[in-house]
């Protein structure tokens, strides 16, 4: 463990002294005896005195990666109080969260004040040392003697632990080339006994198989083993892979350093990002935070990397005014960032900035990332892909079909060449193909686009994850649009089942869907239905703080004249989408081609016949 987690380990409260670095407590200066779980909720209650931790927060913290059941995390509280003493009734319950610990916190950076000699022994042993003219020369003489010995200690100290270092780092790679040649290599040999003829991703899986035994002994090489392995899964698609063996490298971590140690940044910090990739949003922002408090506490230089990847999963949760407001605080301080940590926040600040309805702005940031990427890694990485597919994403949001095409077109061909056209990552451009569709209403080219889309999401990623439920709305609005009412009923019974599960407390995120749905409903004639997701969608709106000039907002009245003409309430489809069209024109630096325009300049001077 670093100096810097060392300095901020050890704290005083009441009769308390705990030194979370070994997890030792100590009452009254007599050790009381407390377990790893218990000594890791403690630390994190005390990092956070005075703040309710919530039960998941502490479940995680106390068995990371662990599925465990709230009854532990009551057991374990119950022993930590008993451990406290008289201090124990400090941890408090806090009703419908979870526990904090109440009262002053002293956090040591120095030695106890009773541990220091008093005041009158420190004058006497001053006296004795420099009384006199004599005493003072003499003990300066001895001074100087003692800090010569002392420097050439330290020399010979660092050359020692120079030398320990790099015999270290010598072992640990001798320990992996030992690893890799006898158990991965070696079945890839035709010349070996154990040849298997084996591919890539069989060695990964077999190298993930044996490890923990083959290195039981070796913790520290398992830790980067793991992550390795993880970030193969991650780039595979197999963000649960990932997840797992993360996990298993945090848990390892956390033995070696403990819960709050640096080390665990980089770990956190793609457990984070596969988390948010895998669907498991709840469970990402507990590690989300807990790597950003502990880089900034730790002055790890991943700090940056860490505040992105946490606003990235801001963003994808829908709390966009956050995530853009972290990402231009982390781009303000770009002088420490790489090449990498620095497209990653100018990619979800463009995407953020978009659904803040900041057009102009958004696009310049997704165009600073394009080149970025265009620059470090070349044309043909996923990661440019990626750049070309959001910024073609926004296109299609903005209305520029045609400019759309161009970014999608070369996202694809990316995608397809390094991932495969079946990885989930490489079905992107066709959502944003659909959604196109779907402006221009061809119902059928949409439907055709995500019928496919939607079966090989549920396959990879799952009913419940975000990119699946995007998918399956706006499947269901096509299908409504074409007549195929049973299977559109169907698609959005389950689309808002899986909504109240995913959706809860994300209303930025909330709002969009709401609308889709309400359009599909309007779609199949069930204006009552459609009525109350648009009034969710404006609650929604309302409680996640959208400006009074989001589009979003004006696409409520174009909803309410869509339903008013279902229900055949022909005077009051005009005024709605006047309102819409005025709304819209007021949004600022609105894109002249933005697909809404169209619908509301239709609404707004309606022919009727013509609609219905």
């Amino acid at each position: 463990m670093g100096a810097e987690d060392i300095q901020y380990s050890k704290w005083r409260f009441g009769h308390v002294l705990f030194d979370e670095t070994g997890g030792k407590l100590a009452i009254n200066g007599q050790a009381v005896e407390i377990d790893r779980n218990c000594a890791a909720l403690l630390a994190a209650l005390l990092r956070r005195a005075g703040e309710p931790l919530g039960k998941d927060e502490l479940l995680e913290i106390g068995w990371p990666g662990r599925i465990v059941h709230e009854n532990s995390l009551a057991k374990a509280i119950s022993r930590l109080r008993q451990a406290l003493g008289e201090d124990g009734a400090r941890v408090e319950a806090v009703y419908g969260s979870g526990y904090r610990l109440t009262g002053p916190v002293k956090r040591l950076e120095a030695l106890p004040p009773e541990a220091l000699e008093t005041s009158g022994v420190v004058r006497r042993f001053r006296a004795h040392l420099f009384g006199d003219r004599r005493r003072a020369m003499m003990t300066c003489a001895i001074t100087i003697a003692s800090l010569s010995l002392l420097v050439a200690g330290l020399a010979t100290w660092w050359a020692m632990t120079a030398r320990a270092q790099l015999a270290e780092q010598e072992r640990e790679v001798e320990v992996l080339l030992t690893f890799l040649s006898s158990d991965v290599l070696a079945a890839a040999d035709p010349y070996a006994v154990g040849y298997q003829n084996q591919s890539l991703r069989q060695a990964v899986e077999r190298t993930a198989a044996t490890m923990d035994n083959r290195l039981r002994d070796d913790p520290e090489t398992r830790v980067m083993l793991h992550r390795t392995i993880a970030q193969a899964f991650s780039g595979w698609g197999e963000y649960e892979k990932a997840v797992n063996h993360f996990d298993r490298a945090q848990m390892l971590s956390v033995r070696l350093h403990g819960v709050y140690a640096r080390q665990n940044v980089p770990i956190d910090i793609g457990l984070c990002q596969n988390l948010r990739l895998a669907g498991e949003t709840r469970r990402a922002e507990r590690i989300c935070r807990r790597a950003e408090q502990v880089a900034r506490d730790t002055r790890s230089p991943l700090l940056g990397a860490a505040q992105t990847v946490r606003a990235k999963l801001q963003f994808e949760i829908g709390e966009y005014d956050r995530a853009a407001t972290a990402l231009a605080g982390v781009l303000q301080k770009s002088q420490g960032l790489s090449s990498a940590e620095r497209a990653d926040a100018e990619w979800f600040y463009a995407l953020s900035l978009r659904k803040l309805a900041r057009f102009d702005l958004a696009d310049g940031a997704f165009r600073r990332h394009l080149t970025i990427r265009q620059t470090t890694m070349g044309a043909s990485h996923p990661l440019t892909a990626w750049a070309h597919a959001d910024y073609g994403d926004f296109l299609v949001a903005a209305g520029d079909f045609a400019k759309a095409e161009q970014h999608l077109a070369a996202a694809q061909k990316v995608f397809d060449a390094a991932l495969g056209p079946d990885h989930p990552e490489s079905l992107s451009p066709a959502y944003s193909r659909a959604v196109a569709a779907l402006w221009r209403r061809d119902w059928t080219g949409a439907r055709s686009i995500l019928h496919p889309l939607l079966a090989r999401y549920r396959e990879t990623l799952g009913s419940d994850h975000f990119w699946t439920l995007y998918v399956m709305s706006e499947l269901a609005l096509a299908e409504a649009q074409i007549g195929e009412s049973g299977d559109a009923e169907a698609l959005l019974r389950e689309a808002r089942q899986t909504g109240a599960r995913v959706l809860y407390g994300r209303e930025g995120k909330a709002a969009h869907f709401h609308m889709r749905w309400a359009r599909a409903l309007i779609a199949l004639g069930k204006a009552d239905e459609a009525e109350d997701e648009r009034r969710r969608a404006l609650e929604a709106m309302d409680r996640a703080g959208f400006m009074p000039d989001h589009p979003w907002r004006a696409r409520l009245h174009c909803l309410s004249a869509r339903i008013a003409l279902v229900r055949g309430e022909e005077a009051a489809v005009l005024p709605a989408g006047r309102a819409c069209l005025s709304a819209l024109g007021a949004a600022d630096r609105l894109p002249s081609t933005y697909p809404a325009l169209a619908e509301a300049k239709v609404l707004a001077g309606v022919d009727l016949s013509a609609m219905q």
